[in-house]
């Protein structure tokens, strides 16, 4: 949806319509290799996830392309918060309350799949915290909401425009953001970091394009990148997703990618982590 609403400005700033192809699977590989494979024209485009660009490298065994290396940087265009939520029927209201439930038993933490963002964040939590969980890893987000909502699983971490869906709904139990600062798109949740200091984690959407991209090409669609984030109606559908416009250059993207590199690579290898 996020895309969507993005590509569609994105078309109108570039005099040009973007068509929107869906190529999901392996955590986003799929569809950036494809981007990684094509003719370095600025035709050819992907966003690409956090996790698709960070993460994937550190437990995929079996890789076609580097995410890394061979996909320019363009754009961060936008945030997605993470959420914390907890099971409704459980009784627990703050994050505190979970920590210290966690730290008396094992509970039981719920993922849409190994190695994804919303398990590398939970993970980091529990450890970070001195708890233990029993990880259940189900085959995407439509296997593990329904485990969440049954009381199946104890806690689970999903994006905003997910979760707060079910979270107005009074299904599931808001407990945190796990962004540095709250989030503006809710101001009155606490974050992680309040109770667990210096924790940060988050997922983020970026426009990436295939190695070679000739730099009269990149900048141009940096530019639009760019301009296509800060536009206030662009900004307002995309706040009704809960996605926080970014607007990032191509040089702030390398940055953001090589410091959160740093950080979840130890993380999945701790996790012990590997996938084909």
């Amino acid at each position: 949806l996020v895309s969507r609403v993005f590509a569609e400005a994105l078309g109108q700033r570039l005099f040009r319509p973007i068509r929107v192809e869906n190529r999901t699977g392996a955590r986003g590989n799929v569809a950036a290799e494809e981007v990684a494979r094509s003719v370095p024209d600025g035709n050819t485009l992907g966003v690409v996830t956090a996790g698709t660009l960070i993460l994937n490298r550190h437990i995929s065994r079996q890789m076609g392309y580097d995410p890394q290396a061979d996909l320019t940087p363009i754009s961060r265009f936008a945030s997605l918060p993470l959420l914390v939520l907890g099971a409704a029927g459980q009784g627990v209201r703050t994050l505190g309350e979970l920590v210290e439930i966690l730290k008396a038993r094992p509970g039981t933490c719920g993922t849409p799949g190994a190695g994804t963002a919303q398990h590398l964040a939970l993970e980091l939590l529990i450890r970070s915290v001195g708890a233990r969980c029993d990880f259940v890893h189900f085959r995407g987000i439509a296997g593990a909401l329904p485990e969440l909502l049954n009381g199946g699983v104890q806690v689970y971490v999903e994006a905003a425009v997910i979760g707060l869906p079910l979270v107005r709904e009074g299904r599931v139990r808001l407990l945190a953001v796990t962004s540095r600062t709250r989030s503006a798109l809710l101001p009155e949740t606490p974050t992680v970091a309040e109770t667990v200091p210096g924790f940060e984690a988050e997922t983020w959407l970026a426009l990436m394009g295939p190695r070679g991209l000739p730099d009269s090409v990149l900048a141009k669609l940096e530019a639009a990148a760019i301009a296509v984030a800060r536009d206030a109606v662009v900004v307002q559908r995309l706040r009704a997703l809960s996605a926080e416009p970014i607007g990032g250059t191509r040089s702030e993207l390398a940055a953001t990618i090589r410091a959160q590199d740093s950080i979840w690579g130890p993380v999945a290898r701790a996790a012990g982590l590997t996938a084909d």
